[in-house]
């Protein structure tokens, strides 16, 4: 019979997961948000579990006199890059932060929406300040007003006006647009065309 001796049981090394939900990177000197699938899942049961991104992928970290981007104000703005345009509307939880809505206009013609974009209202930089040249251009595009995605037209006088210039009178009132007011002046702008 032979004598065996055997070494002491080692662990063979664990595959990384990755991460199923997305959390803040616990690498020293990140704390970037990880998006989920984007980084792996790390820690124990008994010690808990974090989230860190994969090697290397850790974004460079800012130098130390970057000033923080500013919030936008909230308002409505033009996205020069896609001309989209993005609604910047105040935090009810937080009231030193804003977050950005994008006005999508469905394919296939009906009421067009403003849905959340992660990261949409954050910096001035990609911004601009919709003008009511622009607010029209989207309006008439499309066949809705772009403050309050209602229909442009109908039978009352203001209807037909709104369908000319691209907006409504109230979201023209709300935003300080030029608007013509009284019934002379919205007869005389239906029949310039």
């Amino acid at each position: 019979m032979s004598t065996r001796t055997y070494g002491p049981r080692t662990a063979a090394p664990a595959t990384p997961k990755p991460n199923r939900f997305g959390g803040k990177c616990r690498k020293p000197g990140c704390g970037v948000w990880v998006v989920a699938g984007a980084g792996v899942l790390v820690g124990s049961r008994a010690a808990g579990w974090a989230v860190e991104h994969n090697a290397g992928a850790c974004p460079a970290t800012p130098a130390p006199d970057a000033k923080p981007v500013a919030n936008a104000e909230p308002g409505y703005y033009v996205r020069p890059a896609d001309g989209k345009a993005i609604k910047v509307v105040q935090s009810k939880r937080d009231k030193t932060r804003t977050y950005g809505k994008v006005l999508n206009f469905p394919a296939d013609g009906s009421r067009p929406s403003w849905d959340y974009q992660p990261g949409a209202g954050i910096s001035v930089a990609d911004l601009r300040p919709m003008t009511a040249a622009d607010a029209a251009e989207m309006g008439l595009s499309h066949g809705y007003c772009v403050f309050c995605c209602a229909p442009l037209g109908g039978k009352t006088l203001g209807a037909a006006v709104s369908a000319l210039i691209g907006y409504g009178e109230t979201c023209a009132k709300t935003q300080h647009l030029p608007y013509p007011t009284g019934v002379k002046a919205q007869r005389e702008r239906l029949a310039r065309g």
